[in-house]
């Protein structure tokens, strides 16, 4: 693991503190992490038993340090920009008011075996101030929960793209889950004739998932395996997107969709053109299929879309204007 052994405390207290409390190590919420932390320069902590004046790499250059609750309780402006249920306790302990991120209805599930302290019993999320990124799950906390929040857009940091590209006709670079519906992709791969026009598959994957769904569908035939944690994404030294034309992503979140998500905005940075289920663009209004990006419901339709020949130069050129906003938000 790599360690910077100089740590410098804050400058200023206007500086934001982000605190990623959550496990997953792969996935949107660390790369949300990542583009605010770069885009912005603030510095990421997480909790741990006791502090560390030794900063451990988070991976996609960026640093963080572990401290300890009562350190934790000390830092300016405190963000939390993930949470999930092995550090629910810690809430408690934050001052009211203090910045949450809330990415998706998931996080949101109610139980009446393990109540959710978000939003069921002590309600913690009414004592926060709650941004989300999607207006889907913005109207999803207040219709269900009567919880306010900020809706703001995903931060995105224009990170270099110097390596040589992988050059690949259609790639999916999201997690490899129920949610991102992998199988899906798969199927068309079935379908495609031409060799050249199958998708590749990277990303971290759910092994339940590739067991139970994915056994019988040649999934090793595809899967290049898990890319570095660095931008430009890369395997074997080459940039993924880079002189990629498709870049697939099946996701359905149930009540959620419509917005993005960062393999969409990395997609359209590097000039890929985007392709979605309608499911998640028919919530919103961001993503007009023929416009801006391709959509399909079935394997058979994706197939038939990475099979015809298509001239994608307005696509990406539609595509880009996406970028603005992700580029412009303050966080």
């Amino acid at each position: 693991m790599d360690i910077i052994e100089n740590y410098v405390e804050p400058e200023s207290e206007q500086d934001i503190s982000l605190v990623y409390l959550a496990k997953p190590v792969y996935g949107g919420w660390v790369t949300f992490t990542v583009h605010l932390a770069k885009q912005f320069n603030y510095r990421l902590y997480k909790v741990g038993k006791r502090t560390e004046k030794k900063l451990r790499s988070y991976g996609y250059g960026i640093y963080y340090q572990n401290v300890s609750i009562e350190d934790l309780l000390k830092l300016p402006n405190l963000l939390i920009t993930a949470i999930d249920k092995h550090y629910w306790s810690i809430l408690q302990h934050l001052p009211i008011n203090t910045k949450i991120v809330i990415h998706d209805p998931t996080e949101l599930k109610t139980s009446k075996s393990n109540p959710n302290p978000l939003v069921q019993e002590k309600e913690l999320l009414k004592q926060f101030k709650v941004y989300t990124i999607r207006e889907t799950v913005q109207r999803y906390l207040l219709d269900n929960f009567q919880i306010q929040s900020i809706f703001k857009v995903h931060p995105f940091y224009r990170y270099p793209c110097e390596k040589e590209g992988y050059k690949c006709h259609a790639v999916t670079i999201s997690r490899i889950d129920f949610d991102k519906n992998t199988d899906i992709i798969l199927k068309a791969n079935q379908l495609i004739k031409d060799p050249k026009k199958r998708v590749h598959i990277f990303g971290s994957e759910n092994r339940l998932y590739v067991h139970h769904k994915l056994g019988e569908l040649n999934f090793y035939d595809y899967w290049k395996g898990k890319f570095e944690k660095d931008y430009p994404l890369t395997y074997q030294n080459k940039d993924i997107l880079k002189n990629t034309h498709y870049v697939v992503d099946m996701s359905t979140i149930k009540n959620d969709g419509g917005g993005s998500q960062y393999t969409f905005l990395e997609a359209v940075y590097q000039g890929c053109v985007l392709v979605l289920q309608r499911e998640w663009i028919k919530h919103g209004s961001i993503f007009k299929e023929g416009i801006n990006c391709l959509a399909v419901d079935t394997p058979e339709e994706l197939a038939k879309v990475l099979s015809e020949p298509r001239d994608i130069t307005n696509l990406v050129k539609e595509s880009k204007k996406l970028l603005n906003p992700h580029l412009q938000v303050r966080w």
